[in-house]
């Protein structure tokens, strides 16, 4: 380990604790208008390469495929199987995989 990296790290550990600090008080929470919006941010992968990364993996058809929440919602299948994916907008990775129910 470096010399500088064992003084920030000495120095994180050794720091006061602020005296107005209210253990009652909720951490603040990131809050953006990015995870609410129903477009994707400029730095998002566009719709052609979530659809490219998907079809690599072998989800076909996608039959829909929409913005919500700052996730893309998409309906495929795989395997036969219709599948209901929530896809992250920035990496392109599956966050969620679950069977479509409706």
């Amino acid at each position: 380990m470096s010399f500088f990296a064992t003084v920030l790290l000495v120095n994180a550990l050794t720091f006061p604790i602020p005296p107005d600090l209210n253990a009652d008080t909720p951490a603040p929470i990131y809050d953006s208008p990015d995870l609410y919006g129903d477009a994707p941010s400029e730095i998002a992968l566009d719709r052609s390469t979530i659809r490219g990364k998907l079809h690599g993996l072998g989800f076909r058809p996608i039959t829909e495929m929409k913005f919500v929440g700052g996730r893309w919602k998409i309906k495929a299948r795989w395997g036969g199987k219709r599948r209901a994916l929530e896809v992250d907008p920035d990496s392109g990775l599956i966050i969620s995989d679950r069977p479509d129910r409706g």
